[in-house]
């Protein structure tokens, strides 16, 4: 693998998770697997991105026009391209992506998730998303993909959906090894 795409918050979760950024920041520099996120400074993101660069990783960004006027891009990654709307945004996310991490966030985070997971279950992409449901963050919304699922309103769960509960569970199986679909 040579680059993660992570979907995250660029907020400040009101729960303890730095610890668990710093150990996948570590791994991503420790492996040269190059961490490809939304280009922002702000809240998770900004967390990550810095620890990875401290850590002598490579950072890669893909942010939005309006975010950039704004400064919330940091002068310290190694590449950023900016898009002139979201749309643009996640397709560059996805495209030049291995895997995909999803982490704790917020709508935009959901949105970049289910954007790939729509993807995977249309047999468009194999690449492997790895959510990371700390805090039981996504909890919820797994249900309802199982729900979906009994219904029968979606016919599989793509394969390449895996969920970890714990951080060593993302970095050092999912990230490294083959996975068995958890859902």
């Amino acid at each position: 693998m040579k680059k993660l795409a992570v979907f995250l918050s660029s907020g400040e979760p009101n729960f303890h998770i730095k610890s668990d950024l710093d150990q996948i920041a570590n791994f991503l520099a420790e492996q040269k697997i190059c961490l490809l996120y939304g280009g922002g400074k702000l809240g998770l993101m900004g967390y990550l991105s810095q620890k990875t660069k401290e850590y002598n990783g490579y950072v890669e960004g893909v942010t939005v026009d309006m975010f950039d006027k704004k400064k919330y891009t940091p002068d310290y990654i190694d590449s950023l391209e900016v898009e002139t709307n979201f749309y643009d945004r996640k397709r560059k996310l996805n495209d030049h992506s291995d895997a995909f991490l999803i982490l704790p966030g917020g709508i935009g985070t959901a949105d970049e998730f289910f954007d790939v997971l729509n993807l995977a279950s249309l047999g468009l992409i194999t690449k492997k998303i790895i959510v990371y449901n700390k805090n039981d963050c996504w909890t919820d919304l797994l249900t309802w993909i199982d729900k979906a699922k009994n219904m029968e309103m979606l016919r599989t769960i793509p394969k390449n959906l895996v969920i970890a509960e714990n951080i060593d569970a993302v970095s050092y199986t999912h990230l490294t090894l083959p996975t068995k679909r958890i859902v």
